[in-house]
């Protein structure tokens, strides 16, 4: 087990918590399962399986961040949060069965800043007994296209702990990259970056006590540009994600990539948009408006992209046939089954958030928080009526029952849009098909006119990367 190097030099109390903070970190993998259509993580095999670590991560999604992070790794994650958190009556539990610890800062009301030294000296003790430290060293949740300046206290938590006598410490730089924040089933992608090499700051009277501090803090942010997508505006990254999309998409057939390879693809096509606009600003301005003219004509059809190379042979439309017979027959009694079960709780939640949410940046935490609370409180009372009505057995099959059909309900209601989506544009190009032609040709001719810009930039570092040849 990967805390078990560690497990003597705990104190008895603390031992007795480990089995709570393990049962929080399956919740948390229940939660991102739940909340996120895909999860994947890059650089797992750079997280040593004890010995102190401390993690530094972007923070776009205010709560749900730290939640993401204690899901994805193998060992228990102690992550630090901004002091509020602990008079709240429903986290304080939380946080203090995980061992959190709170920060105090300015900008908080009320905050003393003098209890920050408590701060350091509990981290301290924690990396000493080769545990695990999450801190996000923009110092506030966002919801800027790109990181915010890092500021000094992951390197002086890090210069602090190693002056100590903290060794081995491991410190690894996290990025967290949604596809689209804010809303429900998106995607997520966890880039852990290579340790990075700190060595304790020299003790000699040349040397500035801050000097070290603010070159790791800068080394600290480079290394988590390089883990994260950073875009200069909204319309950069908006461009930017069409651009990957239409090439993923290219040629009609939609080639299933991970989430690393449209990360990598994704930083690909920012390296040279940033280069295009400083070199051809005309240029790009016209790739934008060229994609978004096509992508008018495809809606003004009601055509997808993907759909211009739908086959229409007898075997391909058999199978479409014999696939949505199946989803009818077995997926939709057991979707109906599970959307009149949570309706209710489910529509609370996404009305509630919205209301909630000050940001977009703040509609995960708030989601999320309701769901746990609306969907216990109504599934509780659900099983508690069938259990008085029919007894326990049938109460225990019914709350069995509300999971798995309530992902059922939302797989369906994405597979029945796709269904009928895909009917529709068949008998369209079957009654049109110069309308399908029209709209093959036009990206045919999009395609290679943004071919063209693209050369006009210089290679990527990672030139002969699959990402980079789109």
């Amino acid at each position: 087990m990967a805390e078990s190097a560690t497990l003597a030099a705990l104190p008895s109390r603390r031992l007795l918590a480990l089995p709570l903070q393990r049962a929080w970190r399956r919740f948390c993998k229940l939660v991102v399962l739940v909340h996120y259509r895909r999860c994947e993580i890059d650089g797992l095999e750079h997280v040593p399986r004890s010995g102190a670590v401390v993690l530094c991560a972007n923070h776009p999604s205010a709560l749900i961040d730290a939640l993401i992070v204690q899901a994805a790794l193998p060992r228990i994650v102690h992550p630090l949060a901004r002091s509020g958190l602990f008079r709240n009556p429903l986290l304080w539990p939380i946080l203090a069965t995980i061992r959190a610890v709170p920060v105090y800062r300015r900008q908080d009301a009320g905050a003393d800043m003098a209890r920050n030294r408590d701060m350091f000296d509990k981290c301290y003790e924690m990396l000493a007994a080769g545990g695990v430290i999450l801190i996000f060293p923009e110092g506030v949740s966002h919801n800027d296209p790109k990181m915010r300046t890092v500021k000094t206290g992951a390197a002086r938590l890090i210069l602090g702990a190693l002056a100590r006598g903290v060794t081995p410490l491991t410190v690894l730089p996290v990025g967290l990259n949604f596809s689209d924040i804010g809303r429900f089933r998106n995607n997520v992608f966890i880039r852990i970056g290579a340790p990075l090499a700190v060595e304790p700051a020299p003790a000699t009277r040349g040397v500035r006590q801050e000097e070290p501090v603010l070159a790791l803090t800068g080394r600290i942010g480079e290394a988590l540009r390089q883990a994260t997508l950073n875009f200069e505006t909204w319309s950069d990254q908006d461009m930017l994600r069409r651009l990957e999309r239409f090439f993923t998409l290219r040629r009609g057939k939609y080639q299933k990539r991970n989430l690393s390879q449209r990360f990598r693809a994704l930083q690909t096509f920012g390296s040279r948009l940033n280069q295009l606009r400083a070199q051809h600003p005309e240029r790009v301005a016209w790739a934008d408006r060229s994609l978004r003219q096509f992508e008018r004509l495809c809606r003004r059809f009601g055509v997808r992209d993907y759909q211009l190379g739908m086959a229409t042979d007898p075997v391909t439309i058999a199978r479409f046939v014999a696939r949505s017979l199946l989803m009818l027959l077995v997926g939709f009694p057991l979707g109906v089954w599970g959307a009149l079960n949570s309706a209710v709780p489910y529509a609370l939640t996404g009305l509630l958030a919205v209301r909630f949410s000050k940001d977009r940046y703040q509609y995960d935490t708030a989601k999320i928080s309701l769901g746990m609370l609306f969907f216990g409180l109504f599934w509780g009372g659900q099983t508690l009526c069938v259990w008085s009505a029919w007894g326990p057995r049938a109460g225990l099959f019914y709350l069995l029952s509300l999971p798995p059909t309530a992902g059922v309900a939302l797989f369906m209601r994405r597979e029945r849009a796709r269904i009928v989506d895909n009917t529709r544009v068949f008998f369209l190009f079957v009654r049109k098909k110069k309308v399908k032609d029209i709209l093959r040709g036009k990206r045919t001719e999009l395609e290679r006119n943004l071919a063209g810009l693209a050369k006009l930039a210089k290679p990527h570092p990672r030139r002969g990367h699959a990402a980079d040849n789109p």
